[in-house]
């Protein structure tokens, strides 16, 4: 800094470091937001996935209205295995016979699909699960 005095050369690279640790942290709010999108991504795959296989288990009553739904909550363990005692309907279709055939094939589905990575167990440990006869 030849011409300069010393007091604005440090005030000059202290605002180039501020700047660059802004940048930073944006960087780093920005990789933070595509994280959280690409595992939301993941989740809503593997919960389609679960669904998905339960749907492919469900034997329904002859002759019920495809308007109906039955909801359930439901706990799983690591491995993709329910925890039987933690199969909760939330929500009844009104068909007792839905109902059940539901819950069978919501246990008969074991293991459930789960992503490779043991991270994201946690999203899936509790699950709300819907289905109707139309799906």
């Amino acid at each position: 800094g030849a011409g300069l005095p010393r007091s604005i050369e440090t005030d000059a690279k202290r605002l180039q470091q501020e700047s660059e640790e802004q940048v930073r942290e944006a960087q780093q709010r920005a990789d933070a937001q595509a994280q959280a999108a690409a595992t939301g991504r993941v989740v809503d795959e593997y919960v389609a996935k679960i669904s998905a296989k339960i749907r492919r288990n469900i034997v329904a009553p002859p002759g019920i209205s495809s308007k109906i739904r039955a909801e359930f909550d439901v706990t799983l363990l690591p491995g993709g295995l329910v925890l039987e005692s933690e199969v909760t309907m939330t929500r009844s279709s009104g068909n007792k016979a839905y109902d059940s055939a539901v819950e069978r094939a919501i246990l008969k589905s074991q293991p459930l699909p789960l992503p490779p990575n043991g991270e994201l167990f946690s999203r899936f440990r509790n699950l709300h699960l819907k289905f109707s006869p139309e799906q």
